[in-house]
């Protein structure tokens, strides 16, 4: 069992490199290396809880960061996805119109009723929109005062 004294001894072994920065500091302060190294390790000691806070709070940050990239790469991912799809569905359905107006006879009776169905079909889509707008509104702002 080590003896206990009133100002025990602490050895330890640094490399070369290290040795040589501990006497340029400890010269530079006119000071032995025993009471640099002393400082050094005091201050250490005094500081280590701030050090660890510190490095917790950086390791915190970059997990957010990381989460907030990866939830923003997502919610693109959907989007471009979304778009995508509306764009076959756009094509589809412009598909099917242009299908619809060719096999029209020759009338321009026909061809009025089936703009006038086209009108009455792009005012309840945008009146369906308007509404849906309306309810997403409603529903982020309950989302972001909350």
């Amino acid at each position: 069992m080590p003896r206990k004294t009133a100002n025990p001894k602490i050895e330890t072994r640094l490399s070369m490199a290290d040795m040589d920065r501990l006497n340029t500091f400890a010269a530079a302060s006119k000071r032995s290396r025993s009471d640099f190294a002393r400082e050094a390790l005091r201050w250490y000691l005094n500081h280590y809880e701030d050090i660890k806070s510190q490095t917790t709070q950086s390791e915190l940050a970059q997990a957010m960061k990381y989460t907030s990239d990866q939830t923003v790469k997502a919610i693109n991912g959907g989007v471009d996805r979304i778009c995508k799809m509306l764009a076959r569905q756009g094509r589809a359905i412009g598909t099917l119109y242009e299908l619809s107006w060719m096999s029209l006879p020759d009338d321009d009776n026909a061809r009025k009723a089936f703009e006038a169905a086209a009108n009455k079909a792009k005012q309840r889509m945008a009146r369906h929109v308007e509404n849906d707008e309306r309810e997403i509104a409603e529903r982020m702002k309950i989302v972001v005062n909350s």
